[in-house]
């Protein structure tokens, strides 16, 4: 069995920052050869262009930079079985090809995100056309976490889904199958760098700890002023590290401002996926607040899954896809961003270290029995090889 994975960003490999979707990419691949199918990565010149104006390194092993107007092409000559793509903005690219089984990674609901901005930046029309195309093409979905299942399957179930489906694609209708058989649940696979384990080597402060804030900051996320949770770390003795750059391949107006309190250690970036890694391990813990919305109750957040994977404790102030995580794990705290006497309750539990290490054995069962690629992947995987 051959299998394409279509990125629809920069994956790890080519020295430069990574994002979300790319990082996601990487792990299905990673996670779907660590089950003995044979993989191939794409990511878009578009992505790789502006990033090496003097011409691209050399990819990855494995890994080829397309041109997306010629994914088709690529997808015949290389004789593919299967093409899992991730998210939708590559499908105005893709077509139905006879006996090739097409794979819709949900990856993320970029629909809520716009909405939760403020500021969708491109016609909700337009991005609700690219979804609904993935999900007619699509043989099968993976959702990323439990909690996206419904939001996928109303999804699939729109009559213009399955117009779509049957009229330009040729394939048989939705309505009349079993939709719950073609939705898989496919967690965040974190792939780890070369040189990098889930246990970093960390003695634990007794007294004044290193919390790190991390990620780019955009729109839906962003918190309207310095956060009192952010203040409280500082104003109780503990060291406050930020590395929250800009989006690089993002537009400066499409972002908000950066607000952590004056205190805050910063730290240049963004970084090269290994270095960011190395950054993550030198935390005691790391920390995410956020404002409530439809689309943080959603999320699997990326930097929280990755501080995760390394095996790093997390203080959660939202309640997402993630926190169900970090409850069944114990890997972390999960507060309501609002209440403050839980986050002193917290903090002075983070210097008590018989329950720190309960927290790092917890951030080390998530690593390894949701994050890893292997064990993300090996539902999916199965399936593929059976039907091979």
């Amino acid at each position: 069995m051959r299998v394409l994975v279509i990125s629809n960003d920069v994956t790890p490999g080519f020295g430069v920052p990574v994002a979300a979707p790319g990082l996601r990419s990487a792990g299905i691949a990673e996670g779907l050869r660590a089950h003995g199918i044979d993989v191939s990565l794409t990511v878009p010149t578009g992505v790789i262009e502006p990033l090496f104006p003097a011409g691209a390194p050399h990819p990855p092993a494995h890994t080829a930079v397309v041109d997306p107007t010629l994914l088709m092409d690529h997808i015949r000559d290389g004789s593919f079985d299967t093409v899992v793509f991730s998210n939708a903005n590559m499908t105005p690219h893709l077509d139905a090809i006879g006996g090739v089984r097409f794979i819709f990674d949900m990856f993320a609901p970029k629909l809520l995100e716009s909405l939760a901005s403020g500021s969708p930046g491109r016609p909700w029309n337009e991005m609700a056309v690219e979804k609904e195309r993935g999900f007619a093409l699509a043989d099968e979905i993976w959702v990323n976490g439990r909690r996206k299942l419904g939001y996928a399957l109303g999804w699939m179930l729109r009559p213009t889904v399955d117009d779509v489906r049957q009229t330009q694609f040729g394939k048989p209708s939705l309505i009349d199958q079993d939709v719950l058989d073609q939705v898989n649940v496919v967690e965040m696979p974190v792939p780890l760098p070369d040189g990098v384990s889930n246990e970093p080597n960390r003695m634990n402060a007794t007294t004044s700890l290193s919390v790190g804030v991390a990620g780019y900051a955009q729109q839906w996320s962003a918190l309207p002023a310095i956060h009192p949770v952010h203040q409280l770390v500082v104003d109780s003795g503990h060291h406050l590290h930020g590395l929250v750059p800009h989006h690089w391949g993002a537009r400066p107006e499409d972002e908000p401002s950066n607000q952590l309190p004056v205190e805050t250690i910063t730290h240049e970036g963004p970084l090269e996926f290994s270095e960011f890694a190395r950054w993550v391990q030198s935390m005691d813990a790391m920390i995410d607040v956020f404002a409530p919305s439809a689309e943080r109750y959603f999320a699997m957040i990326t930097r929280t899954a990755v501080a995760l994977r390394l095996g790093v404790p997390v203080l959660h102030g939202v309640d997402s896809e993630i926190a169900d995580i970090i409850r069944e794990c114990n890997a972390g705290w999960v507060i309501d961003p609002d209440d403050l006497d839980a986050w002193r309750r917290a903090l002075e539990e983070m210097t008590d270290g018989a329950v720190v290490a309960e927290k790092r054995a917890g951030a080390r069962l998530a690593s390894q029995a949701r994050f890893a690629p292997k064990a993300a992947l090996a539902g999916v995987a199965r399936t593929l090889n059976e039907r091979s």
